[in-house]
């Protein structure tokens, strides 16, 4: 038996067969796309961490400007609070009086040329003594101490010194800066037309992505409803066969009722043959009836002790009956009490071991179990066809487009037919076109034949009429009778060596004109052999190249031939794959008209089932 997963790649290839492979395609695609993707992700990624690095680098340069600032500020107002305090040189506070530039922190050069630096050459020794001074005991003078100390060369020579650290690392700073924002607009130029390229490309491949996602979510969803429907034939399938295995244990505790009801019906007749009712008494009768009651006896144990193995299984699996569920009616009570007032003393030993409890307790189970198997029964899903869409509104656009598919596939098989027949007619015209050119061939074979002929006609004619001027002059000559005859017989070549003797008794005119008819006879025998060997050349040519053109058709037939034997395989092995594909389909549609029948005569057996059912408050007498 096919799964439903068989069921479903089978139709899935017979139907649409382009489906799997459409997808597949989809899924290599947009696995390339992703591969894509994560690698555009990763150079943005890289390219975003550069950037903040250098935003890092930029962030920290102006923090050190800044500070450099605010050091600078903080210097010029010790300065300028230091300047009213005492009478000094303007020399020795020159440099203290300078503008500072508020923006980089440098000392302006738009002074005079008469400001003298504080450094001057005497006093430089002794700064620079300050300097490593300062450096050694890394102290620096508070404002506290200048208001109180004074202005004193010590507290100048501090100030200056600080003064000159500043503006050499605001000059390191403004150079850093000005060649660092050169680079910079560039970089972020650059950076920002790849960025724009690479958002330009994430958005086209979002696009796409979307497009495979929804393609992927109705896949998906069609997966789902078929995943769905397999779960809900599985259960369908548990459910029955539940009921089998419910139905198996009914026909077994049935089995083994009626069994035991034999073997009471046994027990109670070898009982009465035993107390000699409808017998003669004899000692034959009493051995058979000993061996009846002792079989019945034997019967009874096995059938026993195949209902408490059962009881035993069936308390394991269905537990303990409720005493409320299985009240002994008051008939049965009745029936029990008779049974029991007509069993002997042996059968009344044999219910001890199984009595009519352990009976009414297996009817129960019984009871239960059909019980049991109505509830399951009453869980079977309604399932829709594998093959067919559920009852819905998507019926008529789903038939709408198989009368499309239809109506496609005829134009698509008239067109393919048209197509076969331009490729016929384009071969027979192929055809006809090389029975043309042979035609014209062998036309021009039987012209040139005819030429020759002619040719040929012409000079048979030429030497007929030169046979009869021979004869002609023969009879007219004054010679004899027997030269006359040789000279008729002879060729006209061995005219001069026959009539040698006649020439010494011709006249010079005679021979003169003889000579000149030699002469032309010759030249016309030469114009005569020429065209000859030129009339032979044209024929030898001629059938050359109608042997030739007789191969080239030859082949050609051949090959005209071999294309349509391929058309033709094709054309059968297309018909034959169309009639496999009909034939399936109509596999396909009469398994599942078969099935779709199958499942409406369970649906009305169920049905029947259910209304021929008692209710349960109702009393059955």
């Amino acid at each position: 038996m096919c799964t439903v997963e068989e069921i479903e790649g089978a139709l899935g290839r017979d139907l649409y067969p382009s489906l799997s492979e459409e997808r597949g395609r989809w899924e290599k695609e947009l696995a390339g796309l992703r591969e894509e993707n994560e690698s555009l992700t990763a150079m943005l990624c890289s390219k975003e961490e550069e950037l903040n690095r250098t935003k890092a680098t930029m962030s920290a340069i102006r923090e050190e400007r800044d500070r450099l600032r605010r050091r600078v500020r903080e210097l010029q107002t010790r300065l300028q609070s230091a300047q009213p305090s005492g009478p000094s040189s303007p020399s020795r506070l020159a440099p203290a009086t300078r503008p500072i530039n508020p923006s980089t922190g440098e000392l302006s050069t738009s002074s005079s040329s008469n400001d003298i630096p504080v450094a001057k050459v005497a006093e430089r020794v002794k700064l620079s003594k300050t300097r490593s001074e300062s450096s050694s005991t890394e102290r620096p003078v508070l404002g506290s101490e200048i208001s109180s100390i004074g202005v004193s060369s010590n507290v100048a020579e501090h100030l200056a010194h600080s003064l000159q650290d500043c503006s050499n690392i605001q000059e390191i700073f403004q150079t850093l800066y000005s060649h660092g924002s050169a680079i910079s607009e560039s970089k972020i130029r650059e950076f920002e037309v790849e960025t724009e390229r690479l958002n330009s490309r994430i958005e086209h491949l979002k696009s796409q992505n979307d497009l495979l996602t929804i393609t992927l979510e109705e896949c998906k969803s069609n997966a789902e409803r078929m995943s769905m429907l397999v779960g809900k034939y599985e259960s369908n399938a548990t459910a029955l066969r539940l009921a089998l295995q419910y139905s198996e244990q009914c026909i077994e505790a049935y089995d083994l009722l009626l069994a035991l009801a034999e073997s009471e019906q046994s027990l109670v007749l070898g009982q009465f043959r035993a107390a000699g009712v409808g017998t003669m008494g004899e000692q034959a009768g009493e051995e058979s009836v000993t061996q009846a009651l002792k079989r019945a006896h034997d019967c009874r144990k096995t059938a026993e002790t195949a209902a408490k193995d059962l009881l035993v299984r069936l308390d394991g699996s269905c537990g303990a009956f409720s005493s409320s569920g299985c009240s002994t009616q008051p008939w049965e009570s009745l029936s029990s009490n008779s049974h029991t007032s007509t069993t002997s003393s042996t059968a009344s030993s044999c219910d001890t071991d199984f009595s009519k409890e352990d009976e009414q307790r297996l009817k129960d189970y019984v009871q239960q179990l059909k019980n049991d198997r109505a509830a399951v029964q009453l869980t079977m899903l309604e399932l829709e066809s594998v093959h067919v869409d559920p009852l819905s509104s998507d019926i008529k656009p789903r038939t709408d487009s198989q009368r499309l598919d239809l109506e496609n596939a005829v134009l698509m098989q008239e067109l393919m037919a048209m197509k076969e027949e331009m490729a016929e007619l384009k071969a027979q015209l192929y055809l006809l076109e090389k029975e043309k050119k042979a035609l014209e061939l062998k036309l021009s074979t039987r012209e040139a034949q005819e030429q020759a002929y002619l040719v040929h006609i012409e000079h048979l004619k030429s030497e007929v009429e030169e046979h009869q001027e021979q004869r002609r002059r023969s009879l007219g000559s004054t010679g004899s009778s027997a030269g006359g005859k040789d000279k008729a017989n002879k060729d006209c070549s061995d005219l001069p060596a026959i009539s040698l003797s006649d020439l010494r008794t011709l006249s010079d005119s005679d021979l003169a004109m003889e000579l000149t008819n030699a002469l032309r006879r010759e030249k016309k025998l030469k114009g005569r052999v020429q065209e000859l060997v030129a009339a032979l050349e044209r024929l030898t040519k001629s059938s050359e190249v109608r042997h030739q053109q007789s191969a080239e058709f030859v082949n050609d037939l051949k090959r005209a031939n071999s294309n349509l034997v391929a058309a033709y395989e094709k054309a059968k092995r297309k018909h034959q794959s169309k009639l496999k594909k009909l034939e399936s389909q109509m596999m396909a549609m009469v398994e599942r008209h078969e099935t779709q029948v199958r499942m409406l005569k369970q649906r009305i057996a169920l049905l029947e089932e259910e209304t021929s059912r008692p209710h349960t408050n109702e009393t059955s007498l």
